[in-house]
């Protein structure tokens, strides 16, 4: 195995157990989509409908626990908007507008090697996206309402880093033609952001 692909994988691994301890909101058993939840981005399916997300103000925790139906938390409670945020825009395939804090006490700067990083964003009712940098290239993995996932895969953006050092991470980016996935079908959608984080 390669030195870079060994890199890969630590980078990858904790991730990817984030993902599975966050959950992505929905019980593998349920038949039904999840409904809509307070404060989620607005989606659309891409053939130019809009539903515009529901008000947050004033909204309980409700869509926050889980109930064994799909409408549990899609995200953890671990993020803090004075540690940084990441603001996306969505669209092709999904349009959504994604607001995000920083987590972080997940987070990875540079623990891997130089110019690396894991960044997670999370919110119980809004998602996560992690960002994963490595060896010059990034890695955007976002799970959102109503059963949504996107990644850029192998796929490359177009990433302009600002700062990236021990203390943490700010920067752009674009990803066009991420792989979409939803509750009932597969397509593609680009997603352009800007992101900060920092212990």
């Amino acid at each position: 195995m390669s030195a870079r692909m060994g890199r890969a994988i630590r980078l990858v691994a904790p991730i990817a157990t984030m993902v599975l301890l966050l959950g992505c909101g929905s019980s593998a058993a349920s038949p039904a989509p999840s409904g809509p939840v307070a404060g989620a981005p607005a989606a659309t399916s891409g053939r130019d409908e809009t539903q515009p997300s529901e008000a947050a103000a004033g909204a309980s925790d409700a869509g926050a626990s889980s109930d064994g139906g799909g409408n549990g938390p899609i995200g953890g409670d671990l993020g803090s908007r004075s540690k940084g945020s990441i603001q996306a825009t969505v669209s092709g395939g999904l349009t959504a507008s994604i607001d995000l804090p920083f987590a972080p006490a997940p987070a990875r700067l540079l623990a891997d090697g130089p110019n690396t990083a894991s960044l997670p964003f999370t919110d119980p009712a809004n998602g996560t996206i992690f960002l994963t940098l490595a060896d010059g290239g990034l890695l955007v993995q976002y799970a959102g309402p109503d059963q949504v996932g996107l990644t850029n895969g192998a796929t490359p953006c177009d990433l302009h880093l600002e700062t990236l050092n021990a203390d943490g991470a700010k920067g752009t980016f674009t990803c066009k033609g991420m792989l979409l996935v939803t509750n009932d079908s597969m397509g593609t959608a680009d997603m352009t952001a800007t992101f900060e984080g920092h212990h």
